[in-house]
């Protein structure tokens, strides 16, 4: 497994922090995955990078952007399939192959960036959508061995994770048989309906509190087009962070606390990050 020490890893964010650093681990293998969830209990995963802000990063990061792997897909009855996944395809692949075999259920996701591993862990889904009735099975590795669990999930959350760090290999998703063509439509259906983000993104920043829309507390508390040096809130919508070239861990973590503390100020609710902030 290769290892790249005080490596400045903002490209592998979507959103491009300037000064993010961290020990990055490349596994080759599963092995390699095997032997580092031995080696090390505190760690950091990541592989698409879309809702990560970080900054000088001190666990070690294993790097799961190159171990795609294959997928394997089977009949379960006349009209339903089981298609194993692993955890690093992209969203956008996995639409893709949907859309090219006629196989529905994951069309809701079309638009969304990271990967499918990533989509999971946090339920990152549309409104009113989520993965209960599309994954099965999850695979993941924790202290050296290969286990598995089936998922519960609520609102960004997967509720039943394993205790401590894990790495997921891949996830079973349970898919019904369609036409390409109908697949196709529902696809640009919900691509119709995305938010164009300009400039690089972690996507929404706060999650939405209960009854509310993140989006309408900070834009009426003035934070639509707020921004801390180039780390900002987008002037489309007011719960996307965004950055304008430069931004830097710091100037994320000052719009994060000011954003929190001018709708608390206002509403009396304290928003809770969707985006995670990875700085131990």
């Amino acid at each position: 497994m290769k290892l790249k020490k005080n490596a400045l890893f903002g490209n592998l964010l979507s959103i491009r922090v300037k000064d993010a650093v961290c020990d990055l681990y490349f596994p080759e293998s599963i092995d390699d995955i095997v032997r580092f969830t031995h080696e090390f209990n505190d760690f950091y995963v990541l592989s698409g990078g879309s809702n990560i802000i970080a900054g000088h990063v001190m666990k070690p990061v294993l790097y799961m952007g190159g171990m795609i792997g294959t997928s394997d897909t089977e009949d379960v009855s006349e009209h339903a399939v089981k298609t194993y996944m692993p955890a690093g395809v992209p969203i956008s692949m996995l639409i893709n192959y949907s859309m090219k075999n006629g196989l529905s259920g994951v069309e809701f996701m079309a638009g969304i960036p990271g990967t499918l591993g990533g989509a999971v862990m946090g339920n990152a889904t549309p409104a009113d959508y989520s993965w209960d009735d599309v994954a099965g099975s999850v695979y993941y590795v924790k202290n050296g061995a290969v286990s598995v669990l089936v998922p519960q999930f609520s609102y960004r959350s997967l509720d039943n994770p394993p205790e401590g760090n894990f790495v997921m290999l891949g996830v079973d998703l349970v898919l019904i048989k369609d036409s390409v063509e109908n697949v196709r439509k529902r696809v640009m259906y919900h691509l119709s309906r995305r938010i164009k983000i300009k400039g690089r993104s972690a996507g929404s920043l706060f999650k939405n509190p209960e009854g509310e829309k993140a989006g309408a507390l900070l834009d009426k508390a003035g934070m639509k087009g707020f921004y801390v040096n180039d780390a900002g809130l987008s002037e489309d919508h007011a719960n996307i962070v965004v950055n304008k070239g430069n931004g830097v861990f710091n100037d994320f973590c000052v719009l994060k606390d000011t954003a929190i503390a001018k709708v608390n100020e206002m509403f009396g609710i304290t928003l809770c990050p969707e985006v995670k902030f990875w700085y131990e």
